[in-house]
C-alpha cells in the first residue's frame, strides 16, 4: 500500500517508543506485533527510535544479522556466541521495514563479508526481500535468508515455529560460518 509504514517492535520498550513516534506522525501504519511476550532486548526507554532509521544492537565487522521484531533477541544471542568463537556479529535492528534504512544495509555490506536475515515472517516479500534489493542493486555480498518456508504454516508456539523454520541462534551461527569460511 502506497505510503503505509510498516514496523515490527523487537520488545515493550521499542514498542513504547514506536507509539510515541507514531502519535506524532501522519503517515498511516501497519505494526505487526506478536501475541505472546518477548525478552527485553532494550534495558529501558532510554534509547534513540526514529522510523525508518534501524538501531544497530552489536557492533563487528566479519558478519552482519539484520533482524526484525522478535528476532532481534535471537540474532543478539547469536553475536554473544559468535563473539566467543572470535567472530565479530554485527546486528542490526530493522524495526522499520517500510521505508527502510537503505544506509544501515549498505554499510553492513560495506563493511562486512555477508548479510543474513532472520524475520518471522515469509522469506517472500519481506526483510530478506528487501534487503536482498539494495545489496544487489548496489554493493553486492553474500546473503542468506532465515524465515517462514513459502508452505502451509506448521502450528505451534512461537518457540516450536521458530525451531521447525531455523528462526536459532545456531542456525545465524552456522550460516555466518558458512558465508565466512565458503
Amino acid at each position: 500500500i502506497p505510503n503505509l509504514q510498516v514496523l515490527l517492535p523487537s520488545d515493550r520498550h521499542e514498542t513504547k517508543k514506536m507509539i510515541e513516534a507514531l502519535y506524532k506522525s501522519d503517515i498511516p501504519a501497519y505494526i505487526r506485533i506478536g501475541r505472546n511476550p518477548v525478552e527485553d532486548v532494550y534495558k529501558d526507554s532510554d534509547f534513540e527510535f526514529k522510523i525508518g532509521k534501524a538501531n544497530e544492537m552489536c557492533s563487528g565487522n566479519d558478519i552482519a544479522v539484520i533482524a526484525t521484531g522478535e528476532t532481534v533477541k535471537i540474532a543478539l544471542d547469536a553475536a554473544k556466541e559468535l563473539e566467543k568463537e572470535g567472530i565479530g556479529c554485527r546486528v542490526i535492528n530493522m524495526h522499520t521495514i517500510k521505508p527502510l534504512d537503505e544506509d544501515a544495509i549498505l554499510k553492513c555490506a560495506k563493511e562486512t563479508k555477508g548479510i543474513i536475515t532472520i524475520e518471522e515472517h515469509s522469506i517472500y516479500g519481506g526483510l530478506g526481500a528487501a534487503v536482498s534489493e539494495v545489496v544487489v542493486n548496489n554493493h553486492p555480498v553474500k546473503v542468506k535468508i532465515i524465515g517462514i518456508a513459502d508452505e502451509s504454516p506448521v502450528t505451534g508456539n512461537s518457540k516450536q515455529v521458530f525451531e521447525y523454520y531455523g528462526l536459532t541462534s545456531e542456525n545465524i551461527i552456522k550460516l555466518s560460518k558458512e558465508i565466512l569460511f565458503n
